[in-house]
């Protein structure tokens, strides 16, 4: 396993369920950053063993929960947990690793995709954000919650955080808005994203891209 891919070990993800992430990024507070108004399909994109789960179900009580994970052994843990734990109106789903991740078609397309922790594990977060935006109907949200680059003694190491000014940038870059931005806590910001009023939808067709070794786009 290389350094940056940190995200993929047991006790990485075991942290992400602790205590003291709770502490240091407490789940109210990011309830509180964000709008989640007109939200019925929420998906939770790398959502790892599911810290959010029971607060999703504490706040949105209708709202259904997809959580999408490209590690088929997570996907088991949750399934496992859902039944141990009884959580309703959540389903897992695999989402192929790629720099450009697309939903799978028979996923509802979600309102809000939920983002925590895991843009800052690609190798272009704007990339990555290009993809999610895709996934969604024109005024889908996107909301982000990633380390600040600072030196904090847990998580992963300096070198693999994106700042909040870079992650901005990154957006920015693919013709993306972020509509609001700011520290959640010390050690962590969150960010709202939607398409620009010159984002173009579409999708990126891959198998001529694979017959003539070029990324075409259609409208």
């Amino acid at each position: 396993m290389s350094e940056t891919e940190y995200y993929r070990s047991q006790s990485y993800q075991e942290y992400l369920l602790s205590s003291h992430r709770r502490e240091v990024c407490p789940p109210e507070d990011v309830y509180a950053f964000f709008n989640w108004k007109g939200l019925n399909n929420l998906v939770d994109f790398g959502s790892g063993l599911g810290f959010y789960f029971q607060e999703f179900r504490k706040w949105f009580p209708h709202v259904w929960i997809w959580a999408a994970e490209c590690q088929q052994d997570i996907i088991d843990m949750i399934l496992r947990r859902k039944l141990m734990e009884g959580i309703e109106q959540l389903t897992p789903f695999h989402i192929d690793q790629s720099d450009h991740p697309l939903l799978p078609e028979w996923v509802p397309v979600p309102e809000i995709i939920f983002a925590s922790l895991s843009l800052s594990t690609f190798p272009n977060p704007g990339l990555a954000m290009d993809g999610l935006i895709r996934s969604m109907k024109s005024g889908g949200r996107l909301f982000i919650i990633d380390w600040s680059k600072t030196e904090s003694g847990f998580g992963p190491k300096i070198n693999e955080k994106i700042s909040m000014d870079k992650m901005k940038f990154l957006a920015e870059e693919y013709k993306l808005e972020v509509t609001k931005s700011g520290r959640i806590s010390e050690h962590f910001y969150g960010m709202e994203v939607k398409a620009s009023s010159s984002f173009i939808y579409g999708y990126y067709d891959l198998k001529e891209e694979e017959d003539e070794d070029t990324a075409v786009f259609k409208q």
